[in-house]
């Protein structure tokens, strides 16, 4: 089996509308979801395995097809760790860390608010990380000034680098923004 047979674990943010079903139970779902047949991104669309787990030499995953059907939407999506997709929710989203949820429309003008003074900060200020000696309004940068900080979204550097956080927010703003466009949520899980 190769490593990348094992489940992927972390969490994905997305755009998505809320569907009700015809049972009343309801469902997030990227907008214009289709099937679609791809290369396989186990064996790289050759349907070959050269490890010995599959004694045909044919990949696990495509059946030796070479091919996968995959469901795809348009909306953009950003797949993170459990802890750094805690640390977006908590940091950016303002909302209690948990496996799974959303943000409605109604709330995302605010959001993309947050990310935009978050883009626009300096880098070194956009990943200070809280001095625990210090009162709840004075943060301490990387090279040990202190800065007060006005109001704006933080993110906490807890082993994140400024172009990980920076490149996390672009990418936010993108879902956050599609969404607004679109009218739909943004959701994770």
């Amino acid at each position: 089996m190769k490593i990348n047979e094992v489940l992927y674990e972390g969490m994905e943010f997305h755009a998505c509308e809320l569907e009700t079903r015809d049972d009343g139970s309801k469902l997030f779902s990227p907008p214009n979801m289709r099937e679609e047949e791809l290369d396989c991104h186990f064996c790289d669309g050759t349907g070959k395995d050269d490890s010995d787990y599959y004694p045909d030499g044919k990949c696990g995953f495509c059946k030796g097809s070479g091919k996968v059907k995959e469901w795809c939407s348009d909306s953009p999506e950003m797949q993170v760790s459990n802890s750094n997709g805690y640390a977006i929710q908590r940091d950016i989203l303002g909302v209690e860390p948990d496996y799974a949820g959303s943000i409605p429309p109604e709330q995302l003008p605010s959001i993309r608010k947050k990310l935009f003074k978050m883009l626009n900060m300096e880098s070194e200020r956009a990943s200070m990380h809280k001095d625990q000696s210090q009162s709840q309004k004075q943060w301490v940068s990387h090279k040990g000034n202190i800065a007060t900080i006005q109001k704006g979204a933080q993110m906490h550097d807890m082993g994140r680098t400024d172009s990980q956080i920076q490149s996390y927010a672009r990418r936010l703003l993108e879902i956050v923004d599609f969404a607004i466009k679109n009218n739909l949520y943004v959701a994770w899980a």
